[in-house]
Protein backbone atom coordinates (compact mmCIF):
# COMPACT_ATOMS: atom_id res chain seq x y z
CA UNK A 1 0.00 0.00 0.00
CA UNK A 2 1.42 3.35 -1.07
CA UNK A 3 0.13 6.89 -0.77
CA UNK A 4 1.40 10.31 -1.65
CA UNK A 5 0.40 13.87 -0.85
CA UNK A 6 -0.16 15.72 -4.11
CA UNK A 7 -1.37 19.09 -5.40
CA UNK A 8 -3.91 19.84 -8.11
CA UNK A 9 -3.74 23.17 -9.90
CA UNK A 10 -6.98 25.17 -9.78
CA UNK A 11 -8.20 28.24 -11.56
CA UNK A 12 -7.36 31.40 -9.66
CA UNK A 13 -3.79 30.53 -8.73
CA UNK A 14 -4.43 28.03 -5.93
CA UNK A 15 -3.50 24.38 -5.46
CA UNK A 16 -5.83 21.75 -3.97
CA UNK A 17 -4.12 19.27 -1.64
CA UNK A 18 -5.14 15.63 -1.97
CA UNK A 19 -3.98 12.12 -1.15
CA UNK A 20 -3.23 9.75 -4.01
CA UNK A 21 -3.54 6.05 -3.07
CA UNK A 22 -2.16 3.06 -4.91
CA UNK A 23 -3.77 0.59 -5.11
CA UNK A 24 -7.22 2.19 -4.56
CA UNK A 25 -8.62 2.10 -1.01
CA UNK A 26 -12.15 1.40 0.19
CA UNK A 27 -14.15 4.48 1.21
CA UNK A 28 -16.74 3.35 3.81
CA UNK A 29 -18.79 6.53 3.39
CA UNK A 30 -19.18 6.33 -0.40
CA UNK A 31 -19.12 2.50 -0.42
CA UNK A 32 -16.59 2.31 -3.24
CA UNK A 33 -12.89 2.12 -3.96
CA UNK A 34 -11.12 5.40 -4.63
CA UNK A 35 -7.66 6.57 -5.72
CA UNK A 36 -7.96 10.14 -4.49
CA UNK A 37 -9.06 11.84 -1.30
CA UNK A 38 -9.34 15.61 -1.59
CA UNK A 39 -8.70 17.30 1.76
CA UNK A 40 -10.49 20.61 1.18
CA UNK A 41 -7.19 22.33 1.90
CA UNK A 42 -5.79 24.91 -0.52
CA UNK A 43 -2.41 26.64 -0.84
CA UNK A 44 -1.22 29.52 -3.01
CA UNK A 45 0.79 28.47 -6.06
CA UNK A 46 2.89 31.64 -5.82
CA UNK A 47 2.56 33.17 -2.34
CA UNK A 48 3.26 36.89 -2.32
CA UNK A 49 2.25 38.34 1.02
CA UNK A 50 3.49 37.14 4.44
CA UNK A 51 -0.08 36.01 5.17
CA UNK A 52 -0.16 33.78 2.09
CA UNK A 53 3.19 32.26 3.12
CA UNK A 54 1.79 31.50 6.61
CA UNK A 55 -1.39 30.01 5.12
CA UNK A 56 0.67 27.72 2.88
CA UNK A 57 2.76 26.55 5.83
CA UNK A 58 -0.29 25.92 8.04
CA UNK A 59 -2.34 24.03 5.46
CA UNK A 60 0.67 22.01 4.34
CA UNK A 61 1.34 20.92 7.93
CA UNK A 62 -2.32 19.92 8.38
CA UNK A 63 -2.19 17.92 5.14
CA UNK A 64 1.01 16.16 6.28
CA UNK A 65 -0.64 15.14 9.56
CA UNK A 66 -3.68 13.78 7.72
CA UNK A 67 -1.36 11.87 5.36
CA UNK A 68 0.51 10.26 8.28
CA UNK A 69 -2.79 9.40 9.99
CA UNK A 70 -4.18 7.77 6.83
CA UNK A 71 -1.03 5.75 6.20
CA UNK A 72 -1.08 4.51 9.79
CA UNK A 73 -4.70 3.44 9.43
CA UNK A 74 -4.01 1.57 6.19
CA UNK A 75 -1.00 -0.26 7.67
CA UNK A 76 -3.04 -1.34 10.69
CA UNK A 77 -5.86 -2.55 8.47
CA UNK A 78 -3.43 -4.41 6.23
CA UNK A 79 -2.17 -6.31 9.25
CA UNK A 80 -5.64 -7.02 10.64
CA UNK A 81 -5.30 -4.58 13.54
CA UNK A 82 -7.97 -2.15 14.72
CA UNK A 83 -7.22 1.53 14.20
CA UNK A 84 -8.13 3.37 17.41
CA UNK A 85 -8.09 6.72 15.59
CA UNK A 86 -11.41 5.75 13.99
CA UNK A 87 -13.04 5.99 17.42
CA UNK A 88 -12.75 9.78 17.16
CA UNK A 89 -14.95 9.85 14.06
CA UNK A 90 -18.40 11.45 14.34
CA UNK A 91 -21.21 8.88 14.57
CA UNK A 92 -23.83 11.39 13.39
CA UNK A 93 -21.89 12.04 10.18
CA UNK A 94 -21.59 8.31 9.61
CA UNK A 95 -25.34 7.82 10.24
CA UNK A 96 -26.12 10.61 7.77
CA UNK A 97 -23.98 8.91 5.14
CA UNK A 98 -25.62 5.54 5.90
CA UNK A 99 -29.13 6.99 5.50
CA UNK A 100 -28.20 8.74 2.25
CA UNK A 101 -26.97 5.42 0.85
CA UNK A 102 -30.25 3.74 1.84
CA UNK A 103 -32.18 6.51 0.11
CA UNK A 104 -30.20 5.90 -3.08
CA UNK A 105 -31.43 2.29 -2.83
CA UNK A 106 -35.03 3.61 -2.62
CA UNK A 107 -35.38 2.37 0.96
CA UNK A 108 -37.83 4.21 3.21
CA UNK A 109 -35.50 5.82 5.77
CA UNK A 110 -38.12 7.52 7.96
CA UNK A 111 -37.49 5.31 10.99
CA UNK A 112 -33.70 5.53 10.58
CA UNK A 113 -33.90 9.32 10.55
CA UNK A 114 -36.21 9.41 13.57
CA UNK A 115 -33.95 7.03 15.51
CA UNK A 116 -31.03 9.41 14.92
CA UNK A 117 -33.20 12.34 16.06
CA UNK A 118 -33.82 10.58 19.37
CA UNK A 119 -30.08 9.94 19.71
CA UNK A 120 -29.55 13.69 19.16
CA UNK A 121 -32.14 14.39 21.85
CA UNK A 122 -30.28 12.15 24.29
CA UNK A 123 -26.65 12.94 23.40
CA UNK A 124 -26.82 16.48 22.06
CA UNK A 125 -24.80 17.38 18.96
CA UNK A 126 -21.73 15.27 19.70
CA UNK A 127 -21.46 11.49 19.55
CA UNK A 128 -18.14 9.84 18.78
CA UNK A 129 -17.65 6.16 18.08
CA UNK A 130 -15.59 5.94 21.29
CA UNK A 131 -18.81 6.62 23.23
CA UNK A 132 -20.48 3.51 21.84
CA UNK A 133 -20.23 0.28 23.81
CA UNK A 134 -22.56 -2.15 25.62
CA UNK A 135 -23.33 0.30 28.43
CA UNK A 136 -24.11 3.02 25.87
CA UNK A 137 -26.58 0.73 24.10
CA UNK A 138 -28.27 -0.22 27.37
CA UNK A 139 -28.65 3.41 28.39
CA UNK A 140 -30.05 4.40 25.00
CA UNK A 141 -32.58 1.59 25.30
CA UNK A 142 -33.73 2.95 28.66
CA UNK A 143 -33.90 6.46 27.25
CA UNK A 144 -36.20 5.33 24.42
CA UNK A 145 -38.41 3.43 26.85
CA UNK A 146 -38.85 6.48 29.07
CA UNK A 147 -38.71 9.47 26.75
CA UNK A 148 -41.61 11.42 25.31
CA UNK A 149 -42.52 11.56 21.65
CA UNK A 150 -40.81 14.22 19.54
CA UNK A 151 -44.28 15.29 18.45
CA UNK A 152 -45.77 15.72 21.92
CA UNK A 153 -44.31 16.35 25.37
CA UNK A 154 -47.37 14.70 26.87
CA UNK A 155 -47.07 11.37 25.05
CA UNK A 156 -44.51 8.71 25.88
CA UNK A 157 -43.10 6.48 23.19
CA UNK A 158 -44.86 3.13 23.15
CA UNK A 159 -42.65 0.11 23.76
CA UNK A 160 -43.16 -1.18 20.22
CA UNK A 161 -42.22 2.21 18.73
CA UNK A 162 -39.14 2.38 20.96
CA UNK A 163 -38.23 -1.13 19.80
CA UNK A 164 -38.51 -0.10 16.16
CA UNK A 165 -36.24 2.94 16.59
CA UNK A 166 -33.72 0.98 18.64
CA UNK A 167 -33.58 -1.72 15.95
CA UNK A 168 -32.84 0.88 13.26
CA UNK A 169 -30.12 2.41 15.43
CA UNK A 170 -28.45 -0.99 15.97
CA UNK A 171 -28.47 -1.65 12.22
CA UNK A 172 -26.37 1.50 11.75
CA UNK A 173 -24.05 0.50 14.62
CA UNK A 174 -23.60 -2.99 13.16
CA UNK A 175 -22.75 -1.49 9.77
CA UNK A 176 -20.21 0.82 11.45
CA UNK A 177 -18.56 -2.24 12.98
CA UNK A 178 -18.34 -3.89 9.55
CA UNK A 179 -16.77 -0.66 8.25
CA UNK A 180 -14.17 -0.92 11.06
CA UNK A 181 -15.24 2.16 13.00
CA UNK A 182 -15.81 -0.03 16.08
CA UNK A 183 -13.55 -2.78 17.47
CA UNK A 184 -16.45 -5.21 18.02
CA UNK A 185 -20.15 -5.66 17.39
CA UNK A 186 -21.67 -4.55 20.69
CA UNK A 187 -25.22 -5.08 19.38
CA UNK A 188 -24.72 -8.85 19.48
CA UNK A 189 -24.41 -8.78 23.29
CA UNK A 190 -27.27 -6.41 24.08
CA UNK A 191 -30.84 -7.66 23.87
CA UNK A 192 -33.21 -5.69 21.70
CA UNK A 193 -36.31 -4.07 23.15
CA UNK A 194 -39.05 -6.69 23.11
CA UNK A 195 -42.33 -6.08 21.33
CA UNK A 196 -45.57 -6.48 23.22
CA UNK A 197 -48.86 -7.74 21.82
CA UNK A 198 -51.27 -4.91 21.22
CA UNK A 199 -54.90 -4.77 20.24
CA UNK A 200 -54.88 -4.28 16.50
CA UNK A 201 -57.43 -1.82 15.17
CA UNK A 202 -58.50 -3.83 12.13
CA UNK A 203 -61.16 -2.45 9.82
CA UNK A 204 -64.39 -4.41 9.55
CA UNK A 205 -66.42 -4.67 6.33
CA UNK A 206 -68.91 -1.95 7.31
CA UNK A 207 -66.08 0.49 8.09
CA UNK A 208 -64.33 -0.34 4.83
CA UNK A 209 -67.54 0.31 2.89
CA UNK A 210 -67.92 3.65 4.67
CA UNK A 211 -64.41 4.72 3.68
CA UNK A 212 -64.85 3.71 0.04
CA UNK A 213 -68.18 5.53 -0.17
CA UNK A 214 -66.51 8.67 1.24
CA UNK A 215 -63.13 8.75 -0.55
CA UNK A 216 -60.28 11.03 0.42
CA UNK A 217 -59.75 14.14 -1.75
CA UNK A 218 -56.34 12.93 -2.95
CA UNK A 219 -56.26 10.50 -5.89
CA UNK A 220 -52.75 9.21 -5.15
CA UNK A 221 -53.53 8.49 -1.49
CA UNK A 222 -56.86 6.85 -2.41
CA UNK A 223 -55.49 4.60 -5.17
CA UNK A 224 -52.35 3.61 -3.21
CA UNK A 225 -54.58 2.76 -0.22
CA UNK A 226 -56.92 0.57 -2.24
CA UNK A 227 -53.92 -1.05 -3.93
CA UNK A 228 -52.50 -1.86 -0.48
CA UNK A 229 -55.88 -3.27 0.57
CA UNK A 230 -55.99 -5.54 -2.51
CA UNK A 231 -52.35 -6.66 -2.38
CA UNK A 232 -51.16 -6.44 1.24
CA UNK A 233 -48.13 -4.38 0.19
CA UNK A 234 -46.49 -2.19 2.81
CA UNK A 235 -46.20 1.53 2.14
CA UNK A 236 -42.42 1.18 1.61
CA UNK A 237 -42.99 -1.40 -1.16
CA UNK A 238 -45.67 0.65 -2.92
CA UNK A 239 -43.46 3.74 -2.79
CA UNK A 240 -40.68 2.04 -4.81
CA UNK A 241 -42.93 0.01 -7.12
CA UNK A 242 -42.16 0.62 -10.80
CA UNK A 243 -44.20 -0.27 -13.86
CA UNK A 244 -41.29 -2.45 -14.97
CA UNK A 245 -41.80 -4.53 -11.78
CA UNK A 246 -45.26 -5.62 -12.96
CA UNK A 247 -45.58 -8.70 -15.18
CA UNK A 248 -48.36 -10.84 -16.63
CA UNK A 249 -48.33 -14.65 -16.57
CA UNK A 250 -50.27 -16.01 -19.53
CA UNK A 251 -50.41 -19.64 -18.26
CA UNK A 252 -51.75 -18.47 -14.87
CA UNK A 253 -53.81 -15.60 -16.31
CA UNK A 254 -52.56 -13.43 -13.48
CA UNK A 255 -50.53 -10.31 -12.81
CA UNK A 256 -47.59 -10.35 -10.42
CA UNK A 257 -45.02 -7.92 -9.06
CA UNK A 258 -41.36 -8.82 -8.68
CA UNK A 259 -39.51 -6.46 -6.33
CA UNK A 260 -36.99 -6.36 -3.52
CA UNK A 261 -39.27 -5.85 -0.53
CA UNK A 262 -37.63 -2.97 1.44
CA UNK A 263 -38.50 -4.08 4.97
CA UNK A 264 -37.18 -7.66 4.95
CA UNK A 265 -34.78 -6.78 2.13
CA UNK A 266 -35.70 -9.92 0.19
CA UNK A 267 -36.71 -10.51 -3.41
CA UNK A 268 -40.45 -10.98 -3.56
CA UNK A 269 -42.67 -12.38 -6.33
CA UNK A 270 -46.20 -11.39 -5.40
CA UNK A 271 -49.30 -12.30 -7.39
CA UNK A 272 -52.00 -9.66 -7.50
CA UNK A 273 -55.60 -9.67 -8.75
CA UNK A 274 -56.75 -8.03 -11.97
CA UNK A 275 -58.82 -5.72 -9.78
CA UNK A 276 -55.65 -4.57 -8.01
CA UNK A 277 -53.87 -3.97 -11.32
CA UNK A 278 -56.88 -2.05 -12.60
CA UNK A 279 -56.61 0.40 -9.68
CA UNK A 280 -53.24 1.54 -11.04
CA UNK A 281 -54.78 3.07 -14.13
CA UNK A 282 -53.30 3.23 -17.62
CA UNK A 283 -49.60 2.42 -17.95
CA UNK A 284 -47.55 5.44 -19.13
CA UNK A 285 -44.91 5.22 -21.85
CA UNK A 286 -42.01 5.18 -19.40
CA UNK A 287 -41.32 2.51 -16.77
CA UNK A 288 -41.00 4.91 -13.84
CA UNK A 289 -42.66 4.76 -10.44
CA UNK A 290 -46.29 3.64 -10.33
CA UNK A 291 -47.03 6.29 -7.68
CA UNK A 292 -44.41 9.00 -8.37
CA UNK A 293 -46.10 11.56 -6.09
CA UNK A 294 -46.51 9.23 -3.09
CA UNK A 295 -45.22 10.92 0.06
CA UNK A 296 -45.30 9.41 3.54
CA UNK A 297 -45.96 12.64 5.45
CA UNK A 298 -48.76 13.78 3.14
CA UNK A 299 -50.28 10.29 3.05
CA UNK A 300 -50.36 10.10 6.85
CA UNK A 301 -52.05 13.51 7.10
CA UNK A 302 -54.61 12.68 4.41
CA UNK A 303 -55.38 9.33 6.03
CA UNK A 304 -56.05 11.02 9.36
CA UNK A 305 -58.43 13.49 7.67
CA UNK A 306 -60.12 10.71 5.70
CA UNK A 307 -60.65 8.31 8.59
CA UNK A 308 -61.64 11.11 10.98
CA UNK A 309 -64.33 12.31 8.56
CA UNK A 310 -66.18 8.99 9.01
CA UNK A 311 -65.47 8.56 12.75
CA UNK A 312 -62.54 6.14 12.42
CA UNK A 313 -59.69 8.34 13.65
CA UNK A 314 -58.12 5.56 15.79
CA UNK A 315 -57.73 3.34 12.73
CA UNK A 316 -56.01 5.91 10.51
CA UNK A 317 -52.87 3.93 9.68
CA UNK A 318 -51.70 2.90 6.23
CA UNK A 319 -50.60 -0.47 7.61
CA UNK A 320 -54.25 -1.23 8.42
CA UNK A 321 -54.84 -1.94 4.72
CA UNK A 322 -52.30 -4.76 5.02
CA UNK A 323 -54.00 -6.00 8.20
CA UNK A 324 -57.36 -6.05 6.43
CA UNK A 325 -55.90 -7.92 3.45
CA UNK A 326 -54.43 -10.63 5.70
CA UNK A 327 -57.42 -11.10 8.00
CA UNK A 328 -59.82 -11.28 5.04
CA UNK A 329 -57.77 -14.03 3.40
CA UNK A 330 -57.71 -16.02 6.64
CA UNK A 331 -61.43 -15.49 7.33
CA UNK A 332 -62.19 -16.71 3.80
CA UNK A 333 -60.41 -19.97 4.59
CA UNK A 334 -57.02 -19.42 2.99
CA UNK A 335 -54.24 -21.55 4.49
CA UNK A 336 -52.11 -19.52 6.91
CA UNK A 337 -48.91 -20.79 5.27
CA UNK A 338 -50.08 -19.38 1.92
CA UNK A 339 -50.99 -16.08 3.62
CA UNK A 340 -47.52 -15.88 5.16
CA UNK A 341 -46.00 -16.19 1.67
CA UNK A 342 -48.38 -13.54 0.31
CA UNK A 343 -47.20 -11.17 3.08
CA UNK A 344 -43.53 -12.11 2.52
CA UNK A 345 -43.18 -13.18 6.14
CA UNK A 346 -40.12 -15.27 6.93
CA UNK A 347 -41.90 -17.20 9.67
CA UNK A 348 -45.53 -18.36 9.86
CA UNK A 349 -45.49 -17.29 13.52
CA UNK A 350 -45.46 -13.67 12.35
CA UNK A 351 -48.59 -14.29 10.31
CA UNK A 352 -50.44 -15.87 13.23
CA UNK A 353 -51.20 -12.43 14.70
CA UNK A 354 -53.77 -12.09 11.90
CA UNK A 355 -55.35 -15.43 12.72
CA UNK A 356 -57.10 -14.13 15.84
CA UNK A 357 -60.83 -14.76 15.69
CA UNK A 358 -62.63 -11.48 14.88
CA UNK A 359 -65.30 -10.03 17.17
CA UNK A 360 -68.15 -10.68 14.72
CA UNK A 361 -67.31 -14.40 14.60
CA UNK A 362 -67.02 -14.63 18.38
CA UNK A 363 -70.36 -12.83 18.80
CA UNK A 364 -72.05 -15.35 16.49
CA UNK A 365 -70.42 -18.22 18.40
CA UNK A 366 -71.62 -16.79 21.73
CA UNK A 367 -75.22 -16.76 20.48
CA UNK A 368 -74.93 -20.43 19.60
CA UNK A 369 -74.12 -21.34 23.21
CA UNK A 370 -77.78 -21.32 24.24
CA UNK A 371 -79.60 -24.11 26.06
CA UNK A 372 -83.35 -24.21 25.48
CA UNK A 373 -84.13 -25.93 28.76
CA UNK A 374 -82.90 -22.89 30.70
CA UNK A 375 -85.67 -20.69 29.26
Amino acid sequence: MRGKLRKKKLKGGKLSLYLDYYPPVWNPHNKRFTRREFLNLYVHANPVTPLEVKENKLYSEIAEKIYIKRMKALMLEENGLFNKDSLDADFFLYAKSFIREKQRENVDTTHYETAVKYLHKWMGDHCKFRHIDEIFLQKFKQFLLNTHSLKSKHTKLSQNTAASYYDKFTIIVKEAYLDRFLPEDYTSRVKRIGNIDTHRQILDDAELKLLIQNPVDDDTVFRSSIFALLTGFRFSAIKILKWSDLHYSTPLDSWYAYIVDPKPGRSFKHYISKQAYGILGEKPEDDGLVFPDLNYSRTRTKLQDWFSSVGLKDKAKFHNWRHKYATDLIEKGEDIYVVSKMLNHKHVKTTQIYAQVPDVTRAKAANKAIYDHLN
